[in-house]
């Protein structure tokens, strides 16, 4: 009996077996840049939905105690340099009323002053997102460096001790007001904003944190945020122009 030649072969050339295995690195290629993309799409919102739950219960815990709140930002507390201002960690304070009196230095009894106390351990921005100082602008005014709602102080921290912080303030009724409650400097709506960076300097670098892309303008791809009014609403900042342009 004759073999049918037009038997079908078993196995793959060398060829064939290094083309399928090429197309598989281009698609996983791909796959990685699409799925890196998704997760720092995520981790972003993931970052503002958190800013969101703390404005939120910086508000509630002001009007549930009667007391002055604030939700704090402070540096990552795994960065231990010197001058850090890698602004990833936020927790909510409030201020605890003293209670009785106190003697001063020359012997006069005055009211115990209170102090500020954290009222959760606070959490940490999604890996790469960053709170921005620099691009929190109060509306109304180009620069923050003047009119900022943002204060800045020293406050401690557990786990931390004594910590550098940014910070904004709520009243009695949830209301979001100046820092320090300052009657002379009016509240005005506040810009919270993140950006996606890492740490770094150089001449793109604000806070210690250098965008990781930036578009035509100079301005952090991906930033987002929010909107804090005097009357402790928040809104959403839904694109770049409201992000990080003055609203009119």
């Amino acid at each position: 009996m004759k073999r049918d030649s037009r038997q079908s072969r078993k196995g793959f050339t060398l060829v064939e077996l290094l083309v399928v295995i090429g197309i598989i690195g281009v698609v996983m290629t791909m796959a990685a840049g699409v799925l890196r993309d998704a997760g720092k799409g995520r981790g972003m919102d993931s970052g503002v939905e958190m800013l969101e739950n703390l404005i939120n219960e910086a508000r509630a815990t002001a009007q549930g105690n009667d007391t002055y709140t604030r939700l704090v930002i402070a540096a990552d507390p795994k960065d231990t340099s010197k001058d850090s201002r890698h602004l990833r960690f936020m927790t909510v304070q409030m201020f605890r009323k003293g209670v009785g009196r106190t003697t001063a230095y020359d012997g006069t009894e005055v009211a115990q002053d209170g102090r500020w106390v954290s009222t959760s351990a606070g959490v940490t921005l999604p890996p790469g997102v960053f709170f921005s100082p620099h691009y929190s602008t109060a509306l109304g005014w180009s620069d923050g460096a003047e009119g900022s709602m943002i204060g800045q102080g020293v406050t401690r921290l557990s786990g931390k001790g004594q910590t550098r912080i940014y910070y904004i303030e709520f009243d009695e009724k949830g209301r979001f007001v100046a820092p320090m409650a300052d009657p002379l400097n009016p509240t005005r709506p506040q810009r919270m904003v993140l950006i996606n960076g890492r740490i770094g300097k150089g001449r793109n670098a604000q806070d210690g944190v250098v965008p990781r892309e930036l578009d035509s303008r100079r301005r952090p791809v991906g930033a987002k945020g929010v909107v804090v009014w005097p009357s402790g609403d928040i809104s959403l900042l839904r694109t770049m122009e409201q992000t990080i342009e003055e609203v009119r």
